[in-house]
């Protein structure tokens, strides 16, 4: 409407203009117009493109912001899932430093023990082994036991007291005592009181167990038993150096979990 307005003034200003103006002053004003009309359409045609720009930058800025909230949803997901992987990586870092200290401690046991018994050591009367982050002591044969009897002798009671001497303190591990046997049976004279050898391999461990409480003043309440009997045998119970491996107790060092 605007455009309508301004051309009929143009074209009664030219007609009023004729009447009055001499021919070169209107053929002027004629070019004038002709290049107000031009500026006019070039106008025109810019304001639509700067509309239609305007609609495609409106539609490229919500495009924009759907996608920057793709994006910090993304960033709130990662957030988490990093924070997830440094509590992971935390809890393991106290693991690892957990395992670290109880390895640590096992072998400090395990040197004061080498250090105490080293006598029955040399005389393979004793043996030492660190088995999966656990520490075992076999005492082999007649260095607690002889033959057939339950009762520790004096030998065996001495080395009980200095493995006593080396656990004592670590108060981080539990002792657990078992009694093995070889597959001889029971002879008749014990045979009332310890019809198998599973009767004579649990009185044994318990004789340890009550001893290293009583004796070696160790906690009861780290201290357990299991008897095995000959089912367990370390070497061939055909031979008499096998048999005497297989007469035994060991004494495992658990780490308290």
């Amino acid at each position: 409407m605007f455009n309508k307005r301004l051309l009929l003034i143009s074209c009664s200003v030219v007609f009023l203009l004729s009447a009055c103006v001499s021919k070169s002053k209107y053929v002027q004003l004629e070019s004038d117009l002709a290049r107000t009309n031009e500026q006019l359409a070039y106008t025109n045609s810019r304001l639509s493109y700067t509309d239609e720009s305007k609609e495609k930058c409106m539609d490229s800025l919500a495009d924009c912001q759907g996608r920057m909230k793709e994006r910090e949803g993304e960033k709130t997901q990662l957030s988490r899932r990093m924070e997830d992987l440094r509590n992971d990586i935390e809890k393991k870092e106290s693991i690892i430093e957990e395992q670290t200290r109880l390895i640590r401690e096992l072998h400090a046991t395990k040197v004061k023990i080498e250090s105490s018994l080293k006598e029955q050591i040399e005389a393979q009367e004793v043996k030492i082994e660190e088995i999966e982050g656990k520490l075992k002591v076999t005492f082999v044969d007649k260095i607690l036991f002889d033959t057939g009897k339950v009762k520790i002798g004096k030998r065996g009671q001495e080395a009980l007291l200095e493995l006593a001497d080396s656990l004592r303190e670590n108060k981080n591990q539990n002792i657990v005592v078992e009694g093995h046997t070889d597959d001889v049976p029971i002879g008749l004279a014990l045979m009332d009181k310890y019809p198998t050898n599973w009767e004579l391999s649990a009185a044994r461990a318990i004789g340890v167990a009550r001893f290293l409480q009583e004796k070696g003043w160790l906690e009861p309440e780290r201290l357990s038993v299991a008897a095995y009997s000959y089912y367990r045998p370390v070497a061939s119970n055909d031979t008499p150096e096998g048999r005497r491996q297989n007469r035994r107790i060991e004494i495992i060092l658990v780490p308290k979990k």
